[in-house]
């Protein structure tokens, strides 16, 4: 429309460890409100990336893509969901090719009405999930909004491309308020110190920043606002460990990238009160609400379609 909870698989022992930490909540940092201060259109350019992106070699068959995250088994594929009115879809994209390698039609009970991002994380028991955001509310009159969450299908059909009905394991769901009442979202991480989800408002004048628990309680839970920044109409975000250890964090909008550089061990709060930089964004897209970090630190954009303007997957590099 228009207007992911612990490290990746790629970690290594350590940061296993670490992840374990942060799963059990044993030791939860404390959360300083962040609300800083910094002029978005004169952000420093993050170095390391290749300015110009790698495009898919074909058009994505997808109309409403709205988020993403890496497969962690098939290095050449990313999941992708559609937003409201397309189904309960999850859907295996070929970075290169572009070609919708699998449809699945998630059989759990829930319903699209505005799915707007996709996290991902792996607990203490190395289980890898996926978190599907239904919190997209335009005109801001939902009383609740909702986070899916499934085990990351595996042994699925990649060949046909066909849609198939497929039952996740392993579900939970996160039924939610905000404090402060309904807002409009579009982008979801997972952090992976305290294990916390985290919400990003779209259309407050500074987007707010939410967290909800690691684990969903039997009732509603309570999306409490843990930052404010000056950024506006916020479409998706990532946090992920990557393979070398660091742990950046980043937020878009249809027409910036804003990156802040983390370590493992810093909370999402922690990293939020520094000025972020600016990734390359020189091809820029139609409608962009996708951005996702791959494991050597690439990241991944896609935008939904528009008109005739077909959307391609587009790869930056990092050169480093």
């Amino acid at each position: 429309m228009l207007f992911p909870r612990l490290f990746n698989l790629f970690g290594g022992v350590a940061l296993a460890a670490a992840g374990t930490v942060a799963c059990s909540g044993a030791k939860r940092q404390a959360c300083d409100y962040a609300s800083p201060q910094f002029d978005p259109v004169g952000l420093a350019r993050t170095p390391g990336y290749d300015s110009v992106p790698s495009a898919s070699t074909g058009f994505v068959a997808l109309q409403e893509a709205s988020g993403a995250v890496p497969c962690s088994w098939d290095s050449t594929g990313i999941w992708v969901i559609e937003d409201g009115g397309t189904g309960p879809n999850l859907f295996l994209v070929h970075l290169q090719t572009g070609r919708v390698k699998a449809q699945l039609q998630l059989n759990a009970g829930w319903t699209n009405v505005d799915w707007e991002d996709l996290a991902h994380w792996t607990d203490s028991t190395g289980q890898r999930w996926l978190g599907i955001a239904e919190i997209g509310d335009n005109n801001a009159v939902y009383p609740t909004r909702a986070i899916y969450a499934l085990h990351e299908p595996t042994g699925i059909d990649t060949v046909s491309g066909a849609a198939t009905s497929y039952t996740p394991v392993g579900t939970q769901t996160w039924t939610y308020v905000y404090a402060d009442g309904p807002r409009d979202a579009e982008s979801l991480f997972v952090d992976p110190v305290d294990g916390r989800l985290y919400v990003v408002s779209k259309r407050d004048v500074r987007n707010r920043v939410y967290a909800l628990p690691a684990e969903p309680s039997t009732g509603l839970d309570t999306a409490k606002a843990v930052a404010d920044l000056p950024l506006f109409m916020s479409t998706a975000a990532d946090r992920r460990v990557l393979a070398d250890g660091r742990a950046p964090l980043v937020i878009r909008s249809y027409g910036r990238l804003y990156y802040w550089e983390a370590q493992a061990t810093e909370t999402a709060c922690a990293v939020l009160q520094r000025t972020p930089t600016e990734l390359p964004y020189t091809d820029q897209e139609v409608q962009g609400e996708i951005i996702a970090l791959l494991p050597d630190g690439s990241y991944v954009l896609l935008s939904e379609q528009v008109g005739t303007a077909a959307p391609k997957v587009q790869v930056y590099r990092a050169l480093r």
